[in-house]
């Protein structure tokens, strides 16, 4: 060794030191930033499945017996309604603690208050029918927030003999009261002095009742018998008939309507608390009226209050109460230790607190935190059933056009949209990438080899836009007006170059020996060529042949078929076309690693090249095929902007090539910049992105665990 060489050597040593350990460094930063990448996506979905909490507040004391109590959207007062028709703020009061209800005969024999508490309905010791508008203005003196309680009077009217207030509905300017009557029912409208009333006939006389916002729709409960009617084109003083009946499983003893007034939540003395449904009938035009779910719990029902914004109600039975989720079917929170002679039970306007007021005035309230009472793993990756739907089912659809919204948030239908993509996607992507490279690898000229390679791994720089793009705009509508041809296709074109091949193997020496090195590319080209188009001329032919005519038509009528134009054919085509590169360039390394001197021996006992490629290369090379098969599958998966574009991103729980479907990355890229941060929808959706990251990494596993069998099996091929 030179003095020179000896010099430098202790340097060298010194920067292969310095480098390895920046890339171990660099390696072990990598290894840290995803697995606190893991753990950030795990402690934002944690929350989802959390039970909620109550945490006890300020209560108070009313010196009469509550007959109404309502409490305001700040939750700073609640106001109790007495038997002397006044309405008392009992709590942190910045304003007038008392708003007298004038104009009746006190005492107050009875009343009630609609579901978002801003009408009050009230029969007097007189037998008369109040309904006030009672209001909460928001006021500023300085810093200081003012609540000011006001009651208008809406429309008064004598009562009938023996009535009951069931329910009442409206707004401030009109109001719907639902009377429980001897003979039956009567609905009561009124505004502006103008009262009109609708007589529900019933078979026995009501218990219970319920009505719909907007005074159109109207539950009366008997003892054994629960029926439904519909309102919207009953006259004044005419008669409605009940449009759908059900028998009652025992007694009712609490009865109110879920927001968006589809579901009835009936409680009854077992326990129970039954929620109904009224959906189409066996006979056209007909309705019935169905369980669609059921609440089991110890001791009788006292009392429900459905919660204003979302699906959620409170239970109040003897000495506990319970928070419970229509769409999930779970409860949420339980409280323990409620007063024996609790009577009132109610949620705050924002669903973030709790009252219960006793028989003897006794005010008590919490602080109520739920926020994700619809998630569950039921409701994400069960079939769930839905108010409006007949069977459970799984849907994706996050968000609706009114705050009675029921968010449908099934994974289900994400997951199979994912794979749907990526499994279209390798039945074109595989097959070409891998005989493209073994053909560019084994059998092309070396000159046509320099040029198709660097062609090829060029297509991975297209952006992934710009091939949704293509595919949405231009590739959409002619897959759509040549379908048949291009199916057609599909089949006669390999058929055509498979005979090719067998009648030119059947050829002449001669005749072989004319055809020049990459001569062959130009004639399977030709032939494909020919065939494709001699398919598509004859598109029309066999579409009238196979189809009628008409192969949209054909599906719907004989498959039950719906032809999307944005479909999972659209998608394999498009993102096998962003798929190809990746597994073209990693399966000619796979076959261009695979020795010379074992497809040489091949050739030397007198195997073909193709036989030479089919029992050695392809062995050989099997472990890296694979791979390239799975890192392609992963890039399909992960995969945004095409399946964004080209699939209509419609969430479709569907089998069908021609349906659209929604992915799970393109789920996140649309929805998560609009879901707001810490809400239900933004943590599923931080679950959807770590369970898109896990399977993504079991893809990963397996290629390995599988590729390094594969290894050891043919290893000694390349030994």
């Amino acid at each position: 060794m030179s003095p020179l060489s000896a010099a430098r050597l202790p340097r060298a040593r010194l920067v292969d030191r310095l480098v390895a350990g920046v890339i171990t460094t660099g390696g072990a930063l990598i290894l840290v930033a995803v697995g606190f990448l893991m753990l950030f996506l795990a402690l934002e979905c944690v929350p989802l499945l959390r039970s909620g909490a109550l945490t006890a507040g300020p209560g108070g004391t009313s010196p009469q017996a509550a007959l109404v109590a309502v409490e305001d959207e700040y939750r700073e007062a609640l106001a109790v309604l007495g038997r002397d028709a006044l309405v008392r703020r009992i709590g942190r009061v910045a304003g007038g603690s008392e708003v007298a209800l004038e104009g009746t005969a006190v005492p107050l024999r009875e009343a009630r208050a609609s579901a978002d508490g801003r009408l009050l309905a009230a029969i007097d010791a007189g037998g008369t029918l109040h309904v006030w508008a009672y209001r909460v203005r928001t006021t500023w003196r300085g810093n200081d927030r003012v609540l000011e309680p006001s009651a208008r009077i809406v429309f008064r009217t004598p009562g009938p003999t023996g009535a009951t207030i069931a329910a009442i509905a409206g707004d401030s300017g009109a109001a719907a009261v639902l009377l429980g009557t001897p003979e039956g029912g009567l609905v009561l409208r009124g505004g502006d002095d103008e009262v009109t009333g609708v007589v529900l006939g019933a078979s026995a006389p009501p218990r219970l009742g319920a009505l719909a916002a907007d005074g159109n729709q109207a539950w009366l409960a008997s003892a054994r018998e629960l029926s439904f009617y519909d309102l919207g084109e009953v006259g004044d003083g005419e008669s409605a008939a009940p449009v759908a009946t059900a028998l009652l499983a025992d007694e009712p003893s609490a009865a109110a309507l879920v927001l968006g007034d589809v579901t009835l939540l009936v409680g009854d003395a077992t326990g129970a608390v039954s929620a109904f449904q009224v959906v189409s009938g066996e006979l056209p035009g007909t309705r019935r009226i169905e369980r669609a779910a059921q609440f089991a719990g110890r001791g009788p029902v006292l009392g429900l209050a459905p919660s204003q914004r979302d699906k959620t109600f409170a239970i109040l039975r003897p000495g506990s109460a319970e928070l419970a989720h229509l769409t999930s079917r779970r409860v949420v929170a339980e409280l323990a230790g409620v007063p024996a002679d609790a009577a009132l039970i109610g949620l705050a306007p924002r669903r973030d607190g709790l009252f219960i007021v006793t028989a003897a005035g006794g005010v008590e309230r919490w602080r109520l935190e739920a926020p994700h009472p619809e998630a569950s793993l039921a409701t994400l990756f069960l079939p769930v059933r839905y108010e409006g739907f007949s069977e459970p089912e799984l849907v994706w659809q996050s968000t609706g056009g009114t705050s009675a919204f029921e968010p449908k948030l099934s994974l289900v239908p994400l997951f199979v949209g994912t794979f749907k993509g990526a499994l279209y996607a390798l039945l074109f992507s595989a097959p070409v990438a891998v005989l493209a490279a073994l053909y560019v690898s084994q059998f092309a000229p070396l000159r046509l080899r320099a040029v198709a390679k660097p062609v090829v791994e060029l297509m991975a720089a297209l952006p992934s836009v710009v091939v949704g793009f293509i595919a949405a705009l231009f590739l959409a509508p002619i897959l759509q007006r040549y379908l048949v041809g291009i199916l057609a296709a599909l089949v006669v074109v390999p058929a055509a170059i498979a005979a090719l091949g067998l009648a030119w193997s059947a050829a002449p020496v001669t005749w072989r020996r004319r055809l020049t090195a990459g001569g062959e590319v130009v004639l399977v080209a030709a032939i494909a060529g020919f065939a494709g188009a001699l398919v598509l001329a004859g598109q029309s032919a066999i579409e009238r042949a196979l189809f009628g005519g008409d192969l949209a038509t054909w599906l719907a009528t004989y498959a039950g078929v719906t032809y999307d134009q944005r479909n999972a054919v659209v998608v394999g085509f498009a993102l096998g076309f962003a798929v190809i590169p990746i597994v073209f360039t990693l399966a000619e390394d796979a076959f261009s690693n695979v020795p010379p001197s074992l497809v040489s021996a091949s050739l030397a006992l007198g195997a073909t090249p193709w036989q030479a490629a089919r029992t050695v290369v392809l062995p050989a090379s099997s472990p890296g095929l694979f791979a390239a098969v799975m890192i392609g599958l992963g890039r399909a998966v992960g995969e945004t902007m095409i399946v964004l574009m080209a699939t209509g991103n419609t969430p479709i729980l569907s089998l069908s090539p021609f349906d659209g479907m929604r992915t799970m990355s393109a789920c996140i890229a649309v929805e998560l910049p609009e879901a707001p941060y810490g809400g239900t929808l933004y943590r599923v959706l931080i679950l959807t992105a770590l369970l898109l990251f896990a399977m993504t990494f079991v893809i990963n596993t397996v290629a390995v665990i599988v590729a390094a069998r594969l290894r050891k099996r043919f290893g000694r091929l390349a030994a």
